[in-house]
């Protein structure tokens, strides 16, 4: 089993498990055997989370939406801006 198909059956028995819970909770009900599974398989899924993600990797930044304009010609590169400066006379 891949680890998308494992985090989609997962996912969909967290679904169920909090409508068990939540129905238990309306009727006035224990739900320990359900708030146990639950931590389990929360818990399956941070393992598996963390086995995805390496500890190595830096969280990636967003983009600026609107760079400004020191920005875009500093990603132009040295040669670019060493030629398009306009020096006031």
């Amino acid at each position: 089993m891949s680890k998308t198909t494992l985090f989609q059956k997962i996912h969909s028995e967290l679904d169920k498990l909090n409508d068990r819970i939540d129905t238990k909770i309306i009727k006035g009900l224990q739900y320990e055997k359900e708030a146990r599974r639950h931590r389990e398989l929360l818990a399956t899924l941070q393992y598996l989370r963390e086995d995805v993600v390496s500890p190595v990797q830096k969280p990636r930044r967003r983009s600026h939406i609107g760079k400004s304009p020191v920005r875009q010609s500093l990603n132009r590169g040295v040669m670019a801006r060493l030629f398009t400066w306009k020096f006031a006379f």
